[in-house]
């Protein structure tokens, strides 16, 4: 991507790649031809990032902002990095009546088609969670998976498609600190009392190729202490490939890291966990795209 970028933004690279003389370049065989591609290439490439970053303007609109989760939360952070300009991560926050839901979530693909993905899945949430009532959080998932299989029943390539969701969604009561989690291939991660556990999701997403005959999201259910710390994140992290090691990060060693920084405000966290993969990426391409949410109940 920094490439492409470099490339759109010097056009005069074509002229100090192909020799300093003009008058040489003019007379080399078919160079007015290949100028005037060049020229409409860089011109395409100008529109199309021009696009993504107003289509950038308009994901970041629809995610939650720093009003919503003030709103909602006391001690908290949100690391959120596109592996493109725009990417299929997402992260949502709602209240209604005394209960505060969260969710994390990775559709399929980068770019454009994963941000479109994720657009839709925060929509359904919404229309869900807001306008529905559900005494479970597994309960929610196993409706968005209908509503994402029948967003995709249209025409002749019905039953045949591939997109899919990973997500993590949790709602916690205020009045009884009772958490709930269901996951499609996602986790719960929280430490209490400096000691870090899991809860698991379902091994199979949201959509996606309807391999099972009857899908059931589980929901868990756990009373947490004041002060518990919890986690929800998508596998961009942990798949990072490092400068120095050639390795991805690994699940271990972002459970190492989390369980390190859980003793420092929220905001400190974010920053401290923000650095650790600038610095274990280094001059690595990004692997993936890059969502995790932390809060302090």
């Amino acid at each position: 991507m920094n490439d492409m970028i470099d490339e759109i933004r010097r056009p005069e690279m074509l002229k100090d790649r192909m020799g300093s003389d003009n008058n040489e370049l003019t007379l080399q065989p078919g160079f007015v031809e290949l100028q005037t591609e060049y020229m409409r290439l860089f011109k395409s490439n100008k529109e199309l990032l021009a696009n993504m970053y107003y289509a950038k303007h308009v994901q970041q609109g629809i995610l939650p902002n720093v009003r919503h989760f003030q709103r909602l939360f006391s001690d908290y952070f949100v690391m959120y990095k596109p592996q493109n300009i725009i990417g299929g991560d997402l992260y949502w926050i709602c209240k209604k009546g005394n209960i505060s839901y969260f969710a994390v979530g990775d559709c399929t693909g980068h770019g454009v088609s994963g941000a479109m993905l994720s657009v839709m899945a925060l929509g359904f949430l919404n229309y869900l969670v807001l306008g529905k009532d559900f005494s479970e959080v597994g309960e929610v998932l196993q409706e968005l998976d209908k509503k994402w299989i029948e967003a995709f029943q249209q025409g002749d390539e019905a039953g045949y498609n591939n997109d899919w969701l990973e997500i993590g969604l949790c709602a916690f009561n205020l009045d009884t600190r009772e958490l709930q989690f269901s996951g499609a291939f996602n986790k719960l991660v929280y430490i209490e009392n400096n000691e870090l556990k899991e809860l698991i999701g379902n091994k199979f997403p949201i959509g996606g190729w309807q391999l099972e005959k009857s899908r059931q999201y589980n929901t868990y259910t756990i009373t947490i202490s004041e002060g518990t710390a919890v986690y929800l994140f998508t596998d961009g992290f942990k798949d990072q490939f490092g400068v120095a090691t050639k390795k991805r990060y690994s699940s271990r060693n972002l459970r190492n890291l989390l369980l390190r920084s859980s003793a420092f405000p929220m905001e400190k966290q974010g920053k401290l966990i923000d650095h650790e993969f600038d610095l274990y990426r280094g001059s690595e391409d990004q692997t993936d795209d890059v969502c995790m949410m932390g809060i302090r109940l």
